[in-house]
């Protein structure tokens, strides 16, 4: 599905972090560097709601929506935008009075409204329902960026694709929007071995709630139609729903058995490498 997409696209646009390496270890480590903040007595609790999320045996998975000040978790559709099926942390269901019934993307302001796009958001969110503050969580960030540069192995490069990459950006332009920052995005391509292939290169993007302005200014630059272009990535409400919004292909990389949609701009695959 991935070359059939391609062939009909122009432009490709990637996603950086879950995408264009491979391995979780670094979620580990943003546990426990999570934990650090947090007092003693929240630690057994923190692992054992982490491992339940992990297994999908918890409400707070990939695609829901953490309330922080409700403290609960919501089922999001980020087609209609609705909010649905409140829980709360022993995965009972509850009624929240004058809660929204819509939430769009703009509003995931990460104080209030946090959307669970990927393996970053559980151990985040389970920190914030234990009191972490928004600098706490930011510290333990930046921590474990700081610690995957300097942790032999903690990276691992996807094979085959930057092969890949330099063959596709001979005829394809690529672009890479990513939520990291500048200084890590070039760390990052230049041990992937990357730092030559994009066209253009987007840091710092505010994904979700700007993930529609970036992909509208891809469009403008390159002069193309939504159906030519291709989005890539590991967080499906970042980089894949707003792409099929726009009427784009959207390739969403996971290892989940869900499939969240049935769309013929739309799959699902494990990874990007080709070898």
């Amino acid at each position: 599905m991935l070359n059939s997409f391609i062939e009909k696209t122009d432009v490709i646009i990637f996603d950086l972090d879950g995408t264009l390496y491979e391995g979780d270890q670094h979620f580990a480590l943003m546990v426990e560097n999570l934990k650090q903040r947090l007092p003693e007595k929240h630690h057994k609790a923190f692992d054992e709601l982490y491992r339940k999320s992990l297994a999908g045996e918890h409400a707070l998975t990939i695609g829901k929506v953490y309330d922080v000040q409700e403290d609960v978790i919501w089922t999001w559709d980020p087609f209609t935008t609705e909010l649905t099926n409140a829980q709360n942390w022993d995965n009972e269901q509850v009624h929240i009075y004058n809660a929204p019934t819509k939430l769009s993307v703009s509003e995931f302001d990460y104080q209030r409204f946090v959307p669970i796009g990927d393996g970053w958001w559980p151990p985040y969110s389970i920190a914030r329902h234990f009191g972490l503050t928004v600098e706490d969580t930011q510290w333990a960030y930046r921590r474990t960026k700081e610690q995957m540069a300097n942790l032999d192995g903690m990276l691992e490069p996807t094979p085959g694709l930057q092969q890949y990459l330099e063959e596709l950006s001979k005829t394809k332009k690529l672009v890479l929007i990513t939520n990291s920052e500048i200084d890590d995005v070039h760390r990052l391509l230049k041990f992937l071995g990357l730092d030559h292939i994009f066209s253009d290169i987007v840091p710092s993007a505010l994904k979700p709630m700007n993930t529609n302005k970036h992909f509208e200014e891809v469009l403008a630059r390159y002069a193309v139609k939504p159906e030519q272009v291709l989005s890539i990535g590991d967080n499906f409400m970042n980089e894949v729903a707003p792409a099929l919004q726009l009427g784009m292909y959207g390739i969403w990389l996971t290892t989940s058995n869900e499939v969240p949609l049935k769309d013929d701009k739309f799959a699902k695959i494990r990874t990007l490498a080709t070898e």
